[in-house]
C-alpha cells in the first residue's frame, strides 16, 4: 500500500529558513476558526480557467467541507497572457497575489504549483515563487504537479564533467530549493515523483506528503450524452486536452491495425493557453488523413459539463493514454478514468503507475510501449478481451476504495492540522 509521509517538521530545518521568511502568526490558535472547527484555506490556483489544475482543485476541495473552508486565489498562466506581457507587469502581479493573501483571513495557504503560473521561463518562475513565499506570513503547503528533469539530482562521478554538471545543477535549482525549504509541507502524487524530492533534497523526507490524485466517479445518471456510441462500434477513448504530450498520434496510427469496429474518440479541445495547440491539432488531422482513418475517429471538443463529459467517457470499451513522459507528478486524467471501471491501456510514462504500486492494484491498468505499433495494437485488443474483465475489475475497485476522495481529504485534513500544530509550536517557543 502507498504510504503517507508523517506530517512534521524539525526545529533544524526550521530554524534554517525561518529567517528569511517573514514572522507567521500563530494561525492554529485563532479563536474564531476553533469556535467553528475548520481550518480556514487560501487555495492559489486558476480557478476560473479552463485547465486541469483549476479541475483537480475543484474535485478535491469538494471533500474539504466538513473540514475546511476555502478561499481561491486567482493563479494567472503566464505563458500567453493577453496583458501580463512583460516582466514588469508580470512582478506586478506577484506583488497583487501577495496583497490578497496578506488580505485573506486564512488560516494556513496551500499553492498548486505549476512553472505557467509563475513565468515563462523556470529562472523568472522560480524567482516569482520565491519572492510570494517569503512574504506571506503564514503557513504554506506546496503542490508540485510537475519535477522537471532538470530537478533531479544526477550521481556524481569523480570527473570534470561531473563535477561541472553538478555546478549546473545547483545553480539552476538555488531557486527552487529556497522554495521548497521555504515550504512547511510539500505535496506530490506519485511515488516516483516523492523518491526524486527527497534524492534531491533528503533533509525534506518529513515535509513531503505522498497524496495521489483522488479516483472518485462523477454521477452521470438520466444523462444523455452528446456524443453516442453506434450499434458495433468499440469506442477507445482518450481524454483530456488536447496536447503535443498526450501521444495522440500513436493511436493514431495504430488504428488501421485495429479491427474495422475500432472508434478514437478524442475527448477534449485544445488547451487555451497552449501556444502550439493549433498547430498540434493541424498534425493530428494530417496524420488521420494519411493514415486513411478519417471515418473512425471522433473529436467531441471541449464538454463543459461534468455529467455530461462523464456520460460520454462510460461509453467507453477501452480507454487509451499514450503520453510522453514530461515529469508529470500525477494524472488527473488518469484519475478520472479509474473511475469508469473501464480497461485501460498507458503508455511507460511515470505518471501512469500512480496507482499500480499495491499487489491488489497492480491490473487496475496495462502499460506498454506506445511507439511501437504492433504492441499498442495488441494490448488494446487484449485489453478489450472479457477474459480479463475479472481481474481487472477487481484491482480497479481496489483503487477506488483506497484513494477515493473520503481518503484522500482525510490525510489532506491531517496535513493542513499538523502544519498548523507545528506553526502553534514554533510562535511560542
Amino acid at each position: 500500500m502507498i504510504s503517507v509521509g508523517t506530517p512534521s517538521i524539525s526545529a533544524q530545518s526550521f530554524e534554517q529558513c525561518a529567517p528569511k521568511r517573514q514572522h507567521m502568526e500563530a494561525a492554529s490558535i485563532d479563536p474564531q476558526r476553533k469556535s467553528s472547527g475548520l481550518v480556514r484555506v487560501a487555495l492559489l490556483t486558476p480557478w476560473n480557467q479552463q485547465c486541469g489544475n483549476a479541475e483537480f482543485a475543484k474535485r478535491l476541495t469538494s471533500g474539504f467541507t466538513s473540514f475546511a473552508t476555502v478561499e481561491p486565489i486567482e493563479l494567472e498562466n503566464l505563458i500567453e497572457h493577453d496583458t501580463l506581457d512583460s516582466r514588469r507587469k508580470q512582478e506586478g502581479y506577484i506583488t497583487k497575489l501577495i496583497k490578497q493573501v496578506r488580505a485573506s483571513d486564512a488560516d494556513l495557504i496551500h499553492i498548486q504549483h505549476e512553472f505557467c503560473f509563475f513565468g515563462k521561463t523556470r529562472r523568472y518562475a522560480d524567482r516569482r515563487l520565491l519572492r510570494l513565499m517569503r512574504n506571506i506570513r503564514k503557513p504554506i503547503v506546496l503542490s508540485l504537479h510537475t519535477w522537471k528533469n532538470s530537478m533531479c539530482k544526477k550521481g556524481m562521478k569523480l570527473s570534470l564533467k561531473s563535477v561541472l554538471s553538478a555546478a549546473c545543477y545547483k545553480i539552476q535549482n538555488r531557486w527552487m530549493r529556497r522554495c521548497l525549504f521555504a515550504a512547511d509541507a510539500i505535496v506530490v502524487h506519485s511515488k516516483d515523483t516523492y523518491a526524486k524530492v527527497i534524492k534531491a533534497y533528503p533533509r525534506l523526507r518529513k515535509r513531503v506528503h505522498l497524496l495521489p490524485i483522488p479516483v472518485e466517479p462523477v454521477v452521470s445518471d438520466g444523462v444523455t450524452a452528446p456524443f453516442q456510441k453506434r450499434a458495433g462500434e468499440k469506442w477507445l477513448v482518450l481524454p483530456g486536452f488536447v496536447s503535443g504530450y498526450k501521444g495522440h498520434r500513436y493511436i493514431i496510427d495504430a488504428m488501421p491495425g485495429l479491427p474495422a469496429e475500432f472508434r478514437l474518440v478524442i475527448a477534449g479541445g485544445v488547451h487555451p493557453k497552449d501556444r502550439m495547440g493549433h498547430e498540434y491539432w493541424s498534425e493530428l488531422l494530417a496524420r488521420i488523413d494519411e493514415v486513411g482513418c478519417q471515418d473512425r475517429v471522433v473529436f467531441t471538443g471541449f464538454l463543459d459539463d461534468s455529467a455530461e463529459q462523464a456520460a460520454v467517457l462510460k461509453q467507453a470499451d477501452v480507454f487509451v493514454l499514450p503520453y510522453d513522459e514530461v515529469g508529470q507528478s500525477g494524472s488527473a486524467v488518469l484519475a478520472d478514468v479509474l473511475s469508469c471501471g473501464r480497461p485501460i491501456v498507458t503508455s511507460l510514462a511515470r505518471s501512469m503507475f500512480v496507482y499500480r504500486h499495491s499487489n491488489d492494484t497492480v491490473y487496475s491498468s496495462s502499460a506498454v510501449d506506445v511507439e511501437d505499433v504492433e504492441k499498442l495494437c495488441q494490448a488494446v485488443v487484449d485489453a478489450a478481451d472479457p477474459v480479463s474483465s475479472p481481474r481487472r475489475q477487481l484491482h480497479q475497485k481496489n483503487v477506488q476504495k483506497k484513494f477515493c476522495l473520503h481518503q484522500m481529504t482525510t490525510q489532506y485534513k491531517l496535513m493542513y492540522e499538523a502544519v498548523l500544530a507545528g506553526n502553534s509550536r514554533r510562535s511560542r517557543s
